[in-house]
């Protein structure tokens, strides 16, 4: 097996292969000594109203991050100085995104891979997870930023020959969201692939995926679905050069959605291990339904003016906050914040061992993050004052 690894030490948009462990043989051999060290259980809050913060909380001892945009906390901006910073904050939004804000509630910090793995190999070893999210990433071993960069299965990899020698503890949460830019890319550069079988084909990378997790150590998994691309802002660009653009992504997100409940549902038997089910599709279709009980003024409409593809814009409007979507696919970190929300909510409803359990319905968590909007604002505003704080403390003492 090679350990694909991200480096800043080389060139910013390098992204290069050790072959096999053996060439970080001795590098291991001291890691394992010090992952030895008893890990602190990071204390969960939660911020849901009309409950208890402490009631929803939840231990976990890392959290480990695997993906595309919606999860990049900042390692294609460390590897290639995109997205532009600002407006941009140095990720696919104008804050931080969910996974991040999701982290400040487990009081977890985990590190960006980009960061992690120099010095890792220096002998300095992350011990609250790694971020090995990734923009452009397909569910496949493609990005669509530059070939030089990895997808999911690059990302899953090198997880995988990280564990050998640093085993991931029982207690850590594994997140994985990807998929969307498997069937935005399909619509935007059409090629010989099989449209018919494109959902099918990515829910299969997206379960592989997650059982090689699994067959790395990981017992907690939280894997989400996808909005329906048919109503992102992108869609309405697509529309302009073929009119079926919105109806095909609508379809492929409908299918790919009961393709990945199915398949994940079944590896949950098999492997034992428990996945959590994020339901990201009706957190998107209530707001954009209901815009005005989740804080937004706009759902259909980028927040960046006149975007087109490229970091192409206009300006920013007056008020992101009210905005659902930052550009044309990527969500505001006021919308992250309500998938934080949604996340937390949702791991509490599937502790272990109380069996499989559908993903929450909108009239349930969902409703329930509408119906509690002026708090629920409120607290997503000290989670991000929160991250914003503990990342001036950290970059303060590098």
């Amino acid at each position: 097996m090679k350990l694909f690894v991200f480096s800043l030490e080389l060139q910013r948009s390098c992204f290069y292969k050790v072959g096999g462990l053996k060439n970080i043989k001795n590098v291991g051999k001291n890691i394992v000594k010090k992952f030895r060290k008893k890990l602190a259980i990071a204390t969960g809050t939660i911020a849901i109203t009309l409950l208890p913060l402490q009631a929803l909380a939840k231990d976990y001892s890392a959290l480990n991050i695997f993906g595309d945009s919606l999860l990049d906390a900042g390692n294609l901006f460390n590897l290639t100085g995109l997205p532009p910073s600002p407006p941009y904050d140095q990720k696919l939004s104008n804050g931080p995104v969910w996974v991040e804000q999701l982290a400040v509630e487990l009081d977890l910090e985990p590190v960006l891979v980009t960061e992690a793995i120099p010095n890792l190999l220096r002998g300095k070893v992350p011990t609250e997870g790694i971020n090995f999210a990734l923009t452009g990433s397909l569910s496949s071993d493609v990005n669509v930023v530059s070939p030089l960069l990895p997808g999911l299965q690059q990302q899953i990899e090198t997880f995988g020959g990280l564990a050998t020698f640093i085993p991931p503890k029982s207690d850590a949460l594994f997140v994985l969201l990807a998929g969307g830019n498997d069937y935005n890319e399909a619509i935007f550069r059409p090629s010989s692939i099989d449209s018919a079988a494109l959902p099918n084909q990515v829910t299969d990378n997206l379960t592989n995926a997650v059982a090689a997790l699994i067959g790395s150590g990981a017992k907690q998994l939280l894997v989400s679905n996808l909005p329906n691309l048919g109503q992102q802002p992108f869609a309405d660009f697509l529309d302009q050069v073929n009119p079926q653009s919105s109806a095909l992504l609508t379809s492929f997100s409908t299918q790919h959605n009961l393709l990945l409940d199915q398949k994940l549902t079944a590896l949950e038997t098999a492997s034992g291990a428990h996945i959590t089910q994020l339901d990201l599709d009706s957190l998107f279709a209530s707001a954009i339904s209901n815009p005005g009980e989740f804080g937004f003024t706009n759902v259909d409409d980028a927040c960046l003016t006149n975007f087109q593809p490229g970091f192409v814009f206009e300006g920013v409007c007056d008020n992101p906050d009210e905005f659902l979507f930052w550009d044309n696919v990527h969500p505001t970190t006021q919308a992250h914040g309500l998938i934080a929300q949604l996340a937390l909510e949702t791991l509490h409803k599937q502790e272990p061992g109380e069996g499989a359990q559908s993903v929450p319905e909108p009239s349930g968590t969902v409703g329930l993050l509408a119906l509690g909007g002026g708090a629920i604002l409120r607290r997503r505003g000290f989670a991000i004052a929160a991250y914003r704080s503990r990342s001036k403390s950290r970059n303060q003492a590098m």
